[in-house]
């Protein structure tokens, strides 16, 4: 098991503080929910005097955008990590994603309830609000490529960015049925669904 080095320079303490507390949020969020997670739990958890909560973040709702930021980030990586096996053509990373995104690793029950605490905030609170814009925006873009180099690599004609954006809904919306009741839907008929949408959408299914 690899040890974590203890922090040393100031730099190296901020940014290990910052990291603790961001993990902390996470776990009470996903065990907990946003109700019943307050500062002085994440606080307790992190090993960090709440009174100091103001020297990383302004606030809870930006250490919550900040939380959120570095879950989705790593959520991204991971998929990408998983995803790199398939090598470079378009249509190969494409149908590479869903068994990438609901891979135990990746949409296991920490994640599922931690974004589902997130997804919750994005209505009240306005820096996750900002910070799930953009990343959604991004992630729209990268799988608009996506599609487009699939569509272009089979020949097709179609419009990406209809498929990039139903795509992601019904990878969210999958998340979300697993998130409230993980009986409702197995991983693997999640991911076939996935797959029967990719085809779908690039014309190579009926």
């Amino acid at each position: 098991m690899k040890v974590r080095s203890r922090p040393r320079t100031q730099p190296e303490i901020q940014e290990f503080r910052r990291k603790a507390l961001i993990e902390a949020t996470i776990a009470s969020l996903a065990r907990h929910g946003v109700a019943n997670t307050t500062v002085r739990m994440i606080c307790a958890a992190a090993g960090i005097s709440s009174g100091l909560l103001g020297h990383y973040y302004e606030s809870k709702d930006e250490l919550m955008a900040a939380a959120f930021h570095h879950l989705f980030s790593e959520v991204t990586r991971k998929v990408q990590r998983l995803q790199a096996h398939a090598g470079d053509r378009p249509y190969a990373r494409l149908k590479a994603m869903p068994p990438a995104i609901f891979s135990t690793s990746v949409c296991n029950a920490a994640n599922r309830h931690a974004f589902l605490a997130f997804w919750h905030e994005i209505r009240f609170s306005r820096p996750v609000r900002e910070v799930n814009r953009r990343l959604y925006s991004d992630y729209t873009q990268r799988m608009q490529a996506l599609f487009s180099g699939a569509a272009a690599e089979q020949g097709q004609a179609i419009d990406s960015e209809s498929a990039a954006i139903g795509y992601i809904a019904l990878v969210d919306g999958l998340w979300l049925e697993l998130s409230i009741d993980d009986r409702a839907v197995s991983h693997e008929r999640a991911i076939a669904l996935c797959l029967a949408y990719i085809d779908r959408a690039l014309g190579l299914a009926a």
